[in-house]
């Protein structure tokens, strides 16, 4: 199960018709995130886990110290009373699902504060958001579908996500694997994801939302919280535990006599 039904009356009705049918009639179901573990048991699923979903794992990215060349912040720290320059990273789709215009909402908070919102990723709300980033004139920078991603991270201050729901994001497990500070909203199976290592706030909250980039201008709170990032990275799942939730699903049941 890896998302709940978007769209208007009749889509959802569809959508919570067909969960009742499949959930009562599978053996076993997988859910990304616990509400959706929820939502199954609520429908009538006998048996229901959490879905591992582990990130894809780069040799240099896990538990490793950031890097001396790294971010825009990497500047000499003079102590947790001053502030830096910020290059904020969002990784996601360009849809309703992602909370874009409330990041724009942030971001409109956050302007004339040295802090610059990079979002890769491309989606239907492209044009829509390219106009209002004009108009406004927001620190915000759309630089499309991208291949870099791991290189976006390692000159990125700290990640954002501003969605107003997910599941298990993969987003965010490269940024934990990647050492990188989160701000994030607290949506579906994020504070599952992160555990206590992001800055996480209400859904929908802007100013919530640019609070707390604020915070993590102060080097040393952005410090603490790549700290954390390197803990909580050591934490999540790996392919391997993948391979064994699976292993266990589907062998077969013992043969009864």
């Amino acid at each position: 199960l890896h998302n709940r039904t978007v769209g208007g009356v009749p889509a959802r009705a569809i959508g919570a018709a067909l969960l009742r049918l499949l959930a009562r009639r599978a053996d076993t179901v997988l859910a990304v995130s616990p509400d959706l573990a929820e939502d199954a048991r609520r429908a009538g699923a006998r048996d229901v886990r959490h879905a591992v979903i582990p990130a894809p794992r780069r040799p240099e990215e896990v538990g490793e110290e950031r890097s001396a060349s790294a971010g825009s912040g990497a500047r000499e720290a003079t102590g947790s009373g001053t502030t830096e320059a910020l290059t904020a990273l969002v990784i996601a789709r360009l849809a309703p699902q992602k909370g874009l215009h409330d990041l724009l909402d942030a971001a409109a908070l956050l302007r004339g504060e040295e802090v610059r919102i990079l979002v890769a990723g491309d989606g239907p709300l492209e044009r829509e958001l390219t106009a209002r980033i004009t108009a406004e004139h927001l620190p915000v920078d759309l630089l499309g579908r991208r291949q870099d991603v791991p290189d976006l991270l390692r000159r990125a201050d700290l990640v954002l996500s501003a969605a107003r729901w997910e599941g298990q994001p993969v987003a965010l497990q490269e940024a934990l694997l990647a050492g990188r500070a989160i701000v994030a909203t607290d949506a579906g199976g994020t504070r599952w994801v992160t555990g206590t290592a992001a800055h996480l706030v209400p859904v929908g909250d802007a100013e919530a939302l640019a609070a707390a980039v604020r915070t993590l201008r102060a080097p040393l709170a952005r410090r603490r919280a790549e700290t954390a990032s390197r803990r909580r990275a050591r934490e999540l799942p790996r392919a391997e535990d993948l391979l064994a939730q699976l292993d266990e699903i589907l062998a077969p049941a013992p043969r009864r006599w």
